[in-house]
Formats: C-alpha cells, sequence, structure tokens
C-alpha cells in the first residue's frame, strides 16, 4: 500500500480504514479518467450509438444496484439532451462528452462507498477511475468517478455520497445560472491586442459568487460527511427570536429538528422559518439562552395566555 496515498486519504480527514480502502480502490484502477476519450470521433455516430445501447446500460445499472444493495439509477430520459450537449460544444472544449449515458449509486457513508467501488468491476467494463472524494473538483464536489465501456460506447458511472446527493440536486440550479451566464460571454476573434466585453454590468458579480457559494455548499457537505462518520450527536441550543422561545436541535446529516413556544399561533408550534430567522437574524433580535432560561419564558408566557 502506497504510504504516500495512504497520508492524503489521511490528511483529507479520512477515518483510517477508509483512508486504507481509498488506496486499495485506487490501485484497482490505475488510469485516470481524465486521460481517455471516446471511441467514437463522429458526434452523430455517437449520439446514436448512445440511444442504441441506453437500454442495456439502464439493464447494467439495475442489476448493479442489486448486487451492491444501494439505490442506482441511470440519467433521467437515459440519454444527455442535444440541448445540454450543444451547449457545451459552444465553447473552446470540443472533446466528446463521456456521459451522454451516465448513472450513479448512492451510498450512505465512506466504508460503504468505497466497498461499492471495489466491486464496479464485478459489474463493469471499467475503463478509467478518478477519486473525486480524495481529489474533488474545484467547486469541491466529491464523488468517486468511473468511466465504463458499453459495448464499445463509453459511459460515466458515479458512485456518490447520498449527502453529495441530496445536495448536488440543488447546487445545480446554481450550476445553471453559472452556465448561462458563461455561454453569453462566448470567444470573439479580434483583429488586434483592444480588449472586448464579455460580461456586462453586475454578472461578473453574480459570476463570482455562485462559484463562491458553491464552493462552500459542497465544502460544508464535506464536514457533514466527516461528522457523520465521526460518530457526531445532535447540537441543542436555545434562542429568545423576538419574544418567542425556540429550541433547536441540528442533527448532521440528519436535518433540524425545533420546537417554538407563540402564544399568537396556539402555544407550541414547529416552523421551518424560525430556523431562517434564526440564522439570518434580519428580521426580530435573536439571543441565545440558556435551558433553563428557555423554560423560564415558556412558563411566562404560559401564565398570560
Amino acid at each position: 500500500m502506497s504510504r504516500v496515498a495512504l497520508y492524503q486519504a489521511l490528511t483529507a480527514g479520512m477515518p483510517g480504514r477508509v483512508a486504507e480502502q481509498c488506496v486499495q480502490v485506487q490501485a484497482m484502477y490505475p488510469v485516470d479518467t481524465n486521460s481517455v476519450l471516446q471511441p467514437e470521433s463522429d458526434f452523430l455516430e455517437l449520439y446514436a450509438a448512445a440511444k442504441k445501447y441506453a437500454g442495456a446500460f439502464q439493464q447494467q445499472i439495475d442489476d448493479f444496484g442489486a448486487l451492491v444493495g444501494f439505490p442506482a439509477q441511470s440519467r433521467p430520459g437515459n440519454v444527455k439532451s442535444l440541448d445540454r450537449i450543444v451547449e457545451k460544444y459552444q465553447g473552446t472544449d470540443r472533446v466528446l462528452p463521456l456521459d451522454m449515458l451516465a448513472g450513479k449509486v448512492v451510498v450512505p457513508n465512506l466504508q460503504g462507498l468505497y466497498r461499492v467501488a471495489a466491486r464496479v468491476g464485478e459489474a463493469f467494463e471499467v475503463v478509467a477511475y478518478r477519486d473525486r472524494v480524495l481529489r474533488p473538483q474545484k467547486s469541491g464536489y466529491r464523488d468517486l468517478h468511473f468511466i465504463v465501456n458499453i459495448l464499445g460506447h463509453y459511459a460515466e458511472l458515479k458512485a456518490m455520497h447520498t449527502f453529495f446527493d441530496q445536495v448536488d440536486a440543488y447546487e445545480n440550479r446554481l450550476y445553471g445560472i453559472r452556465r448561462s451566464l458563461e455561454l453569453r460571454a462566448q470567444p470573439v476573434n479580434l483583429s488586434g491586442p483592444d480588449v472586448y466585453p464579455v460580461l456586462a454590468s453586475v454578472e461578473p458579480l453574480m459570476l463570482n459568487t455562485l462559484e463562491d457559494t458553491s464552493r462552500e455548499l459542497f465544502g460544508k457537505t464535506w464536514r457533514m460527511v466527516l461528522g457523520r462518520e465521526a460518530g457526531d450527536g445532535p447540537q441543542v441550543r436555545y434562542y429568545l427570536l423576538g419574544g418567542v422561545p425556540v429550541k433547536l436541535e441540528e442533527h448532521p446529516g440528519e436535518g433540524v429538528s425545533l420546537v417554538a413556544f407563540d402564544p399568537l399561533r396556539g402555544g407550541f408550534v414547529a416552523d421551518a422559518r424560525y430556523y431562517s430567522a434564526i440564522k439570518r437574524e434580519d428580521r426580530e433580535s435573536v439571543v441565545q439562552i440558556t435551558a433553563e432560561e428557555f423554560g423560564r419564558q415558556v412558563e411566562l408566557l404560559q401564565s398570560r395566555s
């Protein structure tokens, strides 16, 4: 086992056993996904092949999910939409996509994630692999990324942690806005060195802020994954929101629970808007209090109702 690779995995925050799995899986699939291209060089032929083999790929995805015992699915609609393909082709990167067909397996913990990765070769002909949990994308997004051979057509398979899968569904909306801004800023052939406007007014601000937001979002997701692995328990806090006492429990990876006593709304209530108000602190004054003070405030309000 490579000591350097093991050190990198441990430095990334992985528990010891998971770090060992990380190194072992990397040794199983030594070819990097960034080093491979589609065997087919013609776009139309590639698209036709994707349509042709979509059913076979879907069956392999279903079978693999049954084999490993975790949810597995292919992309909705099976084949990548022509709009998305053309959108990418408008830029300078004219490499034919490896994800015309794409699927994912979603796993709730890191040990399970690497166990699933170790078994991909049992169900697919693995062409290449990249550990993007250990070496995340610039956005901070993490998964285990495979390119597999489906009857001569290369397809994408991702093994994802549940948290990243859930967050990615939201972040994809931010990505869509970024893409729309970037597509307005297409290269222009110029006859000289003079600059040419590519982003107008507030667009640079929007683009940079959205990128920062995505990095922060995925960074917090990774910390949540590590918190789950470490067995972190719920964090319980008490607040006085305006005149309303609130008990808030944050469960790493499980969500948020709360109860508030609001006499104007009939007594004890649970409402996500209390959580938002506490986090934003822009509507009511927010003061963190003790459990004893929470109880005292509830009794005081009950006595007045």
